[in-house]
């Protein structure tokens, strides 16, 4: 039985491969298929009221190449930064400065 680390590790590898795969590169998520990633697979994280602004800037904290899209390194190295964003726990540390409405 593998561990939970292993698990989760597992897991974080196929969750980039289904949503890569949608369009473009299968190795690269693009600004779309992000957004769908947070949205069906952090449904509780990603609030609601995200504006495609907050995406925005999301992707751009990600896409340390700034080619427009995240590959897999970019996207593992980035995990704490979607828990940063979009978690609960971290709420009281909104990004500066917030995008208009």
């Amino acid at each position: 039985m593998a561990a939970n680390l292993e698990q989760a590790l597992s897991t974080v590898l196929v969750v980039f491969q289904k949503y890569s795969s949608h369009s473009g590169d299968k190795h690269k998520l693009c600004q779309a298929e992000l957004k769908e990633l947070l949205q069906k697979e952090l449904p509780t994280w990603t609030p609601t009221e995200f504006r495609e602004c907050d995406y925005e800037k999301l992707m751009s904290a990600l896409d340390s190449n700034k080619d427009c899209e995240v590959d897999f390194e970019e996207y593992v190295h980035s995990l704490a930064r979607i828990c940063l964003f979009c978690h609960d726990y971290f709420k009281d540390c909104a990004p500066d400065p917030p995008c208009p409405q």
